[in-house]
């Protein structure tokens, strides 16, 4: 089998295999060191990121334990 030919099979296999394996993408809420924060006022469902171990933005708040979204889709 020709270098080539090696080079363009690997790549494609591998994600077959990851496609077939059940693998999914889901993107997270906040970047590695930060959390979810959400806003205080009620009629908006605000989100943003806080550095981990610091307050809240004024106007937001942490989410009560275990309620926090992890991944985009997640409900909140």
């Amino acid at each position: 089998m020709s270098r080539r030919l090696t080079t363009l099979l690997v790549p494609l296999l591998v994600l077959t295999a990851a496609g077939a394996s059940g693998c999914s993408y889901r993107e997270r809420v906040c970047s590695s060191g930060e959390h979810p924060v959400r806003t205080v006022d009620p009629s908006d469902s605000g989100l943003a990121c806080a550095p981990d171990g610091e307050q809240p933005p004024p106007g937001y708040e942490d989410f009560p334990a275990g309620e926090a979204p992890e991944y985009v889709d997640d409900m909140y």
